[in-house]
């Protein structure tokens, strides 16, 4: 459970390490989970995220649960355009009214946008029986059906070994998902998360996206505060490995710490163990990190301000990034 800045519980942010990893590991999502829909995608295409069009949806939903909802444009191999909606129920508490939910964001894409959509739900709550697939309604001799692709993460309960060693890196995704969910040892978790960070370092992926993994992997399992000194234990000894040397610089820029347990004490780890580097830019590295995995690449006029910026305000805007709801919110006066 992260802390505020008043040393108060903040609720855990659950949803941002999904949209986050839906982005960097879109396809790998696709092949794993929605193996039959990745099949039609042609690849070689770009994908385009359309946050904004999402936003104008929902905006206005009269629900205040949380969801790492995706709204994606690709292209399919016989070269039609296709929306993909991308619904995932990130509480962990089965919701009556979810299907209902699909079916509304299903018929406002089409009607305002005009174009087909292919729904898919992903469920990481803990319930079996909760799986919803169509929403259904019948009044007066009129009806409607409503059918949808659902995946469920608790199905994987019994093929941890499969995820684990699995090329594709969001089986690590999925067991972290399960370990957040079911493990409640705390010592537990964090000997888990570890062994997600070698596993992590042996994938064929760029250095750059293991990174990524490596963040997401501990966004995901969520440790309280009370387990840091634990973690920080078990995190030397893997820095002990020079095979593990991006995780470690992980650690001294502060993203993890930063992510996970609080902006000031990433700043702080970041500061201490930075290499080579002066307080100011450590503070820029570790601002402009966190700003693309929470908003994507920030607009030129973002990076010009941080590049300029002195150290009290690069600080304020690392504090902020946590908790605020859009970039203008980090940067705002």
């Amino acid at each position: 459970m992260r802390r505020s800045k008043h040393g108060q519980s903040a609720p855990e942010d659950h949803d941002s390490p999904w949209k986050g990893a839906l982005e960097v590991f879109f396809q790998p999502f696709m092949n794993f989970l929605y193996p039959q829909v990745a099949e039609l995608i042609d690849w070689q295409q770009p994908v385009e995220f359309l946050d904004k069009e999402l936003q104008k949806i929902t905006r206005k939903a009269k629900n205040s649960r949380r969801y790492a909802d995706k709204l994606v444009k690709v292209r399919f191999l016989n070269g039609s355009e296709q929306w993909i909606l991308i619904h995932i129920e990130v509480q962990g508490a089965p919701e009556t009214d979810f299907a209902e939910r699909m079916f509304i964001y299903y018929y406002r894409i089409r009607d305002r946008y005009e174009k087909p959509v292919i729904s898919l739900a992903v469920l990481t709550d803990t319930q079996p029986s909760f799986r919803p697939k169509h929403y259904s309604d019948t009044i007066a001799g009129c009806s409607i059906r409503f059918e949808f692709a659902t995946v469920k993460l608790l199905d994987w309960q019994d093929k941890t070994e499969e995820l684990l060693q699995h090329d594709n890196p969001f089986g690590l995704l999925i067991a972290a998902q399960l370990t957040a969910k079911l493990i409640k040892d705390g010592k537990s978790r964090v000997d888990n998360l570890i062994g997600y960070y070698r596993l992590a370092a042996q994938k064929k992926l760029p250095r750059e996206h293991i990174t990524q993994l490596v963040v997401f992997l501990e966004w995901i399992v969520a440790l309280p505060a009370d387990l840091t000194p634990y973690y920080n234990e078990q995190l030397e000894h893997l820095e002990e490995d020079n095979k593990m040397t991006y995780i470690s610089i992980i650690e001294r820029q502060g993203i993890q710490k930063g992510l996970e347990q609080g902006i000031e004490k990433g700043l702080e780890k970041g500061v201490e163990q930075g290499i080579g580097q002066g307080r100011i830019s450590t503070l820029q590295n570790t601002l402009q990190k966190l700003l693309q995995l929470k908003f994507g690449e920030p607009a030129a006029e973002y990076e010009q301000r941080l590049l300029q910026a002195e150290e009290a305000e690069l600080t304020l805007w690392t504090e902020r990034v946590l908790f605020a709801e859009t970039i203008e919110a980090v940067f705002a006066e």
